[in-house]
């Protein structure tokens, strides 16, 4: 059974099997159960679940027979969830890109597509990426060192993907708070470099982690906490940070321009009905896109940073039951993250009526331009 323990950094492969002996053998662990006592060895390979001494803890229970057979049932169920969650974000998600990056270039150019149509596309490399990865490691393939860097390569653009939908955040707010001061803003050039300096600041922590991670290991064993601070930072604590932040900002203003309108019932108001109407849609867009993307991205990346941070380093000795519970929980919440990558396209049909209209008439292959 080939096993796949997705890291921050690095992807490690835990090959189990058992026989009739109870004896379970991999490339970094060793159990041998005989009738009283269950021994564990490391071998010289770095392993984070484990304490440095190698072993689990004394005070746990000696592992049966039976126990085994439990840890190798969860350890194949583990792989059969990841399996047929990343093929449903895979299946969805891909063709779901390609059909939001269409109908977006079909579309009136505005700030708001241009970083919808970054997002399609960070999306997509994500996924596409990220599933070369799972299946080959899931079935025991071990990567050679430049497959290796494929790895970090999906891991920056689900960061880059991250970083695009705060500019999206970003950028609803400036709509709603500072309407008349939008165009000056947000020119092409401005767009462009925003989402430049998103796609450069993704790119910080992978460099150094991947020459630290496989040419100076013993230099990252120092700095793991450090580092992975650095790569949770980048990935999802400031970029959801702002997302939040800006996400209420605009709830804020938005129900204050609802109630100003509501007030103030002038012919210029009723004139401009429509715009209003096209920026509550792609607000109440952004909106449902910040919900899924809380939904399928902070349980796992809390729990993993609780796993990096706390787990591997307050409890050195574990007891192999509860550490095979907590990897079910921690990559079965990691394979659901996919979807937030999968449904983008999904939720702008279901939210914008003018998306949606568009997307018809490119089906319709109608010449026809809406505004996003």
């Amino acid at each position: 059974m080939a096993f796949l323990i997705s890291s921050w950094w690095y992807p490690y492969y835990f090959s189990c099997a058992w026989d009739s002996t109870a004896e379970h053998v991999n490339n970094n662990w060793t159990f041998i159960s005989n009738q009283n006592q269950t021994l564990f060895l490391e071998n010289t390979s770095f392993t984070p679940s484990l304490g440095e001494n190698g072993i689990f803890d004394e005070r746990c229970a000696p592992l049966t027979v039976e126990e085994l057979r439990w840890i190798e049932a969860v350890q194949e169920a583990t792989q059969t969830q990841m399996d047929i969650l990343f093929s449903i974000a895979l299946v969805f998600g891909v063709p779901g890109s390609i059909l939001a990056l269409v109908t977006l270039s079909s579309m009136a150019v505005s700030p708001t597509k241009r970083y919808m149509s970054f997002l399609m596309v960070s999306d997509f490399a994500a996924l596409l990426l990220a599933s070369w990865s799972v299946y080959r490691a899931t079935r025991g393939q071990f990567f050679t060192q430049l497959e290796q860097i494929g790895v970090y390569v999906f891991r920056i653009f689900q960061a880059f993907s991250h970083w695009n939908l705060a500019l999206i955040c970003v950028e609803r707010f400036v709509s709603v708070r500072y309407p008349f001061q939008k165009s000056r803003l947000y020119t092409r050039r401005a767009t462009f470099l925003s989402v430049g300096a998103a796609f450069t600041v993704s790119l910080v922590p992978f460099p150094g982690s991947y020459l630290s991670g496989v040419y100076f290991n013993f230099i990252y064993k120092d700095l793991e906490a450090a580092v992975t601070i650095l790569y949770k930072l980048i990935y999802i604590v400031i970029p959801g940070g702002l997302i939040i932040i800006f996400t209420i900002l605009t709830a804020r203003h938005l129900r204050r321009n609802v109630r100003h309108r509501e007030t103030i019932g002038t012919q210029s108001e009723q004139n401009s009905r429509r715009s209003v109407t096209t920026e509550t849609q792609l607000t109440r867009l952004v909106f449902v896109t910040v919900v899924c993307f809380a939904v399928f991205t902070f349980p796992w990346a809390f729990i993993h940073i609780f796993r990096h941070l706390f787990w591997n380093g307050t409890y050195n000795l574990i007891c192999p039951l509860a550490d095979t519970i907590f990897e079910n929980i921690t990559y079965t919440l990691w394979a659901f993250s996919f979807f937030n990558h999968a449904i983008n396209f999904y939720v702008y049909c279901a939210c914008a009526k003018g998306f949606r209209n568009q997307f018809v008439r490119v089906i319709c292959c109608t010449k026809t331009e809406t505004r996003c």
